[in-house]
């Protein structure tokens, strides 16, 4: 998401995913790669802080948690704004090994 690359994005996504944003309706297939390109082309983001925690695997699902800041700069011109959170995503094994998202849940949180 950093480098502003859907096909790259696109290429950690299971084809079933599902995002779960805060205040906001499920995005998954169709809707959701519109959502996730029109973010990606309208926006600039910059990592502040990334934090992974432990990864926990079970049989063919894994989960994490994570913490983010990121600093989001409208593409057209703008102020940019900087957003904190936490999240979780679950990952599934694929047939060819892979591990591809499947569920990625995240809210806001006070900077830390």
């Amino acid at each position: 998401m950093s480098a502003s690359d859907m096909d790259q994005y696109l290429a950690i996504l299971a084809d079933d995913a599902v995002f779960l944003p805060p205040s906001s309706p499920a995005r998954r297939g169709g809707e959701l790669r519109q959502w996730l390109r029109d973010f990606l082309e309208g926006f600039t983001t910059e990592w502040l802080r990334l934090v992974h925690g432990e990864t926990v695997v079970a049989g063919d699902l894994a989960y994490h948690d994570y913490a983010y800041s990121m600093k989001v700069t409208p593409q057209a011109g703008g102020q940019p704004s900087v957003g904190h959170g936490k999240g979780l995503h679950i990952l599934r094994r694929e047939p060819d090994g892979s591990w591809k998202m499947v569920r990625n849940v995240w809210n806001a949180a006070p900077a830390p």
